[in-house]
C-alpha cells in the first residue's frame, strides 16, 4: 500500500522533472565554467594555434622534399625547419647592417613626417587647439623613460611567444598523427573517423590559405616597391617589404602599411604624398579585385564580409594577436561548419573550402 508523499518530499511525477532540472543545471554550470576557463587561458590558446600555422607550413614544404628524395616526412620537415632558419640567420647576417641602416633612416624619416603633420595642422584655423590638447594628453601620459620596463617586458613576451609558436610548430610538424588522434580521442568513438575527416581537411585549407596568402604578399611588396620609384617615395623598397608582410592580416594590414608610406611621401612635399595616398587605394582595390580574386581560384575563397567581421571580433576580443589569427581561425571554423553541421546535420552536400570540386 503507497503512502501519500511527506509535506516537503516530491511526488513521483515531479522527482524525474527535478534530476532533469538538477542535470541541465550541471550543463550550464559547466559550459559556463568551460568559457571562463578558454578565456583565462586564450592567449595560450592563439600561441598553440599559431603553431598548427607553422606545422601546416613546414609540412607544406617537406612533401616536395619528401617525393623527390624519398626522405621521410618527419625528416623533410626537419630539414625544412633547419634551411629556413639558415635562410633567415644568413639573411639577417648578409643583410642586418644595410637593413639596419634603412630602418634608422625610415625612423628618422617618419619622424620628420610627422612633424610636417604638426606643421600642416598648426596652419589651420583650429590647429593650435588640437596640438595643443595632443601635447596636453602627453604631458599628463608616462614619460619615456617610464614607459622603458613595459616596452621591454612586451619586447620579451613577444620574443617568448615567438620561441613557443616556433617549438610547437616544429613539434606538431614532426609527429602530427600523435596530435591529432590525441584530440580525436576526446569524441564518442562512433563521431572519430569524422573529426579525424575534418581535421585532416581543415590542414589542407589551411595551407592553400598560407599559399594564397604568400603569393598575395609577394605581389603586394613587388607592386608597391615599383609604385614608390616611379612616385619618387624614398625607401620605397623597405616601405613595400613591410606592406606585403602587413598583407598577411587583411584590411587592416593595407590601412596600417599605408600610414608610413604617406608620412615618408610627406618629407618630399604635399604633392608627393598626395601621389603616395592615390597609389596605395590603387594597390588596396588591386589587391582585392585582381590578386585575390585570382588566388582564389586556386586556394581558399573566403567571403570579404567574414573576414573584416572576423578581423573586428578578434581584434575587439583578443587585440593584436587576433587580427593576425582571425583569417586562419574563420578558414577553420568554415570548414567545421560545413563539414560537421551543413552536410552531417542538414544533408546538404558541401564543398570543402581549399578541395575545389571536392564534395565533403
Amino acid at each position: 500500500m503507497s503512502h501519500p508523499p511527506e509535506a516537503g518530499e516530491p511526488s513521483v511525477a515531479e522527482q524525474p522533472r527535478s534530476r532533469t532540472m538538477v542535470r541541465l543545471t550541471g550543463i550550464v554550470i559547466g559550459l559556463v565554467a568551460l568559457v571562463l576557463a578558454l578565456w583565462w587561458i586564450y592567449p595560450a590558446l592563439l600561441l598553440a594555434f599559431g603553431g598548427v600555422l607553422l606545422a601546416v607550413f613546414l609540412r607544406g614544404l617537406a612533401r616536395p622534399v619528401h617525393r623527390w628524395t624519398g626522405l621521410s616526412m618527419a625528416v623533410g620537415t626537419v630539414a625544412v625547419a633547419a634551411l629556413l632558419l639558415v635562410l633567415v640567420v644568413g639573411g639577417a647576417v648578409a643583410m642586418g647592417a644595410a637593413m639596419g641602416r634603412e630602418l634608422s633612416q625610415l625612423s628618422q624619416t617618419l619622424q620628420e613626417g610627422v612633424q610636417r603633420v604638426r606643421e600642416m595642422v598648426a596652419q589651420l584655423p583650429w590647429g593650435e587647439s588640437v596640438l595643443s590638447a595632443a601635447s596636453e594628453g602627453v604631458r599628463s601620459g608616462t614619460s619615456v623613460l617610464g614607459q622603458l620596463p613595459a616596452m621591454l617586458g612586451k619586447t620579451v613576451e613577444g620574443a617568448l611567444s615567438i620561441v613557443v609558436v616556433a617549438f610547437a610548430g616544429l613539434y606538431l610538424a614532426v609527429s602530427p598523427q600523435l596530435y591529432v588522434e590525441g584530440a580525436v580521442r576526446l569524441f564518442p568513438r562512433h563521431r572519430q573517423a569524422r573529426i579525424r575527416e575534418v581535421l585532416h581537411a581543415c590542414g589542407r585549407a589551411l595551407w592553400l590559405w598560407l599559399m594564397g596568402r604568400a603569393v598575395v604578399m609577394l605581389l603586394v611588396a613587388l607592386v608597391t616597391s615599383a609604385g614608390l620609384l616611379l612616385v619618387g617615395v624614398p625607401l620605397a623598397v623597405p616601405l613595400g617589404v613591410i606592406a606585403g608582410l602587413l598583407e598577411f592580416v587583411p584590411f587592416f594590414g593595407s590601412i596600417v602599411a599605408g600610414i608610413p608610406i604617406v608620412l615618408v611621401a610627406l618629407t618630399v612635399d604635399p604633392t608627393t604624398a598626395v601621389y603616395a595616398l592615390l597609389l596605395v587605394l590603387a594597390i588596396q582595390q588591386t589587391e582585392g579585385n585582381l590578386f585575390e580574386p585570382l588566388v582564389e581560384k586556386k586556394a581558399v575563397s573566403v567571403p570579404p564580409a567574414l573576414i573584416l567581421v572576423a578581423a573586428i571580433a578578434f581584434t575587439l576580443l583578443f587585440g593584436i594577436a587576433g587580427a593576425v589569427f582571425a583569417t586562419p581561425l574563420l578558414v577553420v571554423l568554415m570548414v567545421g561548419v560545413k563539414m560537421l553541421y551543413q552536410q552531417d546535420v542538414l544533408g546538404e552536400p558541401v564543398k570543402v573550402p581549399g578541395t575545389p570540386g571536392r564534395r565533403a
